[in-house]
């Protein structure tokens, strides 16, 4: 029966290509451009039917993993067919009960409506997979899959290197969709485990992509190539980092005796591609000096001190500012975050602990509970959350 859903409304005989007229080995931006031809096309018809045809096959091969199942099945039509997207909704049926009335046999699906939400997102285009032919973006903390093809993107063309430097890009896709209620399988405690999923359908799809995105690119790639001109310098530092806090002007005085381009800045140096801008940029701005120090940020406040690593999963480390910041300094680098929080030897009352701030969802929560720590006055207007 799950072949109901890959069966061209042309014909027996005709694909799920053919209904779009391309050629099974088209890209996936010639999908989307045939589809928009026939589905102009079927407007000047007025062919309800053969719109809806159109639509389904080029929802079934714009998915890649859908379109894999169905390549396999016109190679060997005893291949096995999913059903599209796995998902929740409203199916109707033809069969015939049993002759005791208790079991029904389906023999037929006659419809089916899946379950569907519309989605208004922002995601930044550092968070997507870069392929060959699409974009991909996976994210289980909403359980939320999208797929992206040039066609979308006005003609934006990317490679797979760009995988390598992509944690650069600042800049953010607004993506409004339908997202079907789908299911993802996962092998695990001996058994299959079934979890719901919210499918971005390709054919409902509208993007909105900022106009300083080929400037962010070409940032980003800039970086990216600096940060590899001055190799040698850039290991050096993150080793003495590693080692003891260094402060940013003197990393910065140095990178200006290299006759380094702006544009490498000295948390480049250490940064890592988990890392988040937002948290650094709200204490750096706030900041009278900072320092680099093994994966954190020391930020020197009017009246704190602020440790902050700004990546999920870590919290943000504040203490009261130390009336001889060396000699803070010196202890700081002889402890860890774990000896601070349960205060061994002491180490957390020696070094003005005040407290630490776990990040949540809400960034500005987060920017108020740490200025509060930290006897800072709470402006948040200038607190971009973007």
């Amino acid at each position: 029966m799950v072949r109901y859903f890959y069966r061209s409304r042309l014909g027996r005989s005709e694909t799920l290509y053919s209904t779009l007229g391309v050629n099974p080995d088209c890209p996936p931006s010639s999908l989307r451009f045939a589809w928009r031809m026939r589905t102009a096309e079927t407007a000047v018809a007025e062919d309800e039917a053969l719109r809806r045809g159109c639509e389904k096959a080029f929802n079934i091969l714009a998915n890649p993993d859908l379109r894999a199942c169905y390549d396999s099945f016109l190679a060997d039509d005893m291949a096995m067919l999913p059903f599209p997207y796995g998902g929740e909704g409203d199916i109707l049926v033809a069969g015939d009960l049993s002759k005791d009335g208790s079991t029904f046999f389906a023999r037929a699906i006659l419809s089916y409506k899946p379950t569907t939400s519309r989605k208004r997102l922002k995601i930044r285009l550092r968070s997507f997979e870069f392929l060959p032919d699409r974009l991909g973006f996976l994210e289980s903390r909403r359980k939320l899959e999208v797929w992206l093809d040039s066609g979308l993107l006005n003609g934006f063309r990317w490679d797979t290197s760009w995988n390598n430097w992509k944690h650069w890009l600042r800049s953010a896709i607004e993506l409004d969709a339908t997202f079907v209620n789908s299911a993802r399988y996962r092998y695990g405690k001996g058994e299959w485990q079934v979890r719901s999923w919210w499918t971005a359908l390709p054919s409902r799809i509208a993007l909105t992509v900022t106009e300083r995105l080929e400037t962010d690119v070409e940032r980003a790639r800039g970086v990216h190539e600096l940060l590899g001109r001055y190799s040698e310098f850039v290991h050096r530092v993150r080793e003495q980092a590693k080692r003891q806090p260094l402060d940013a002007s003197d990393v910065q005085s140095w990178l200006d005796q290299l006759g380094a381009a702006p544009d490498l800045r000295p948390e480049y140096l250490c940064w890592k591609p988990d890392y988040e801008e937002y948290y650094f940029a709200q204490l750096r701005k706030r900041a009278v000096a900072w320092l680099l120090f093994r994966e954190e940020f020391l930020f020197v406040l009017q009246g704190a001190i602020i440790s902050e690593i700004p990546m999920p999963g870590h919290a943000t480390y504040v203490f009261a500012l130390p009336s001889d910041r060396e000699n803070f300094l010196r202890l700081y680098e002889r402890t860890s975050r774990n000896e601070i929080r349960q205060n061994a030897g002491n180490v957390a009352s020696e070094l003005g602990f005040v407290g630490r701030v776990v990040r949540g969802r809400k960034r500005k929560r987060w920017l108020t509970e740490v200025l509060k720590l930290a006897g800072e006055q709470v402006n948040l207007l200038d607190a971009v959350d973007d």
